[in-house]
């Protein structure tokens, strides 16, 4: 079972930094999975919520701040305030952090609520960096991840679902992402079973499990047979991997 640190090494770091990235690449993971915004002047930046606020010490919207503006707000954990690994970084510094490694970079296009344009801009910078074989592209928005496979059908797709209703115009939701043509299922622990993931193998599939962080379900999710999970505690998942 594969190991993807959640935003990072998000559940002693602050989520979608430099510096939860930078201790993420000290365990033996997989990948690293980030979400991807777009500034007000067409950066790429590493933030989950479409607003500043929760991670931040700052209010509104990712899409309304120039870069400068965005790496002027400090973190919102104490603790991290003054550390400049802490501030929203681009897709292009993690890219740098992450080059000269194995790691596999799975990037959710956070177009659920604003539609950035963001897919061509994407492509360009992994095209830049070669990277077309170190990143999978998820997102919960189905309509983004068809964009993204018209503009280039060769780099690696997983579809999120986090309810049954993401699906709800097909049987179950591996039909449903057959009919995507995706690489992976990334689908929530709500919807996860054995029947699903054996289904989804049998199709060709891969499956992977957000957000698993408590020792119960990673133990559920190795005797499912999952291809792997999304933590925000890779090192405890690496502890429970190798008593099985």
């Amino acid at each position: 079972m594969k190991v993807f640190a959640h935003r990072g090494a998000s559940g002693d770091y602050p989520e979608n930094t430099i510096l939860a990235f930078d201790k993420a690449l000290t365990f033996d993971i997989y990948g690293i999975e980030l979400d991807v915004h777009k500034s007000k002047d067409g950066h790429l930046v590493v933030i989950h919520d479409e607003d500043i606020q929760r991670t931040f010490k700052g209010k509104g919207l990712v899409v309304d701040y120039t870069l400068s503006e965005l790496k002027k707000f400090n973190c919102r954990k104490f603790e991290f305030i003054e550390n400049l690994d802490c501030k929203i970084p681009t897709l292009r510094e993690v890219f740098e952090l992450i080059k000269d490694t194995d790691i596999i970079l799975n990037i959710e296009a956070k177009t659920d609520l604003i539609h950035y344009d963001i897919e061509q801009d994407i492509i360009d910078i992994i095209k830049e960096y070669n990277f077309e074989k170190k990143v999978l592209i998820s997102s919960f928005n189905h309509k983004c991840i068809k964009i993204f496979k018209e503009l280039d059908n060769n780099l690696k797709y997983g579809a999120l679902y986090y309810s049954e209703k993401d699906y709800s115009s097909e049987a179950n939701v591996v039909e449903h992402a057959k009919k995507l043509g995706v690489y992976s299922i990334n689908i929530s622990k709500d919807l996860v079973t054995k029947e699903i993931v054996d289904l989804a193998h049998e199709n060709g599939l891969k499956v992977f499990v957000y957000t698993i962080n408590s020792p119960i379900l990673m133990r559920k999710m190795i005797e499912y047979n999952v291809d792997g999970i999304f933590s925000d505690y890779p090192d405890l998942t690496n502890e429970i991997r190798k008593k099985y």
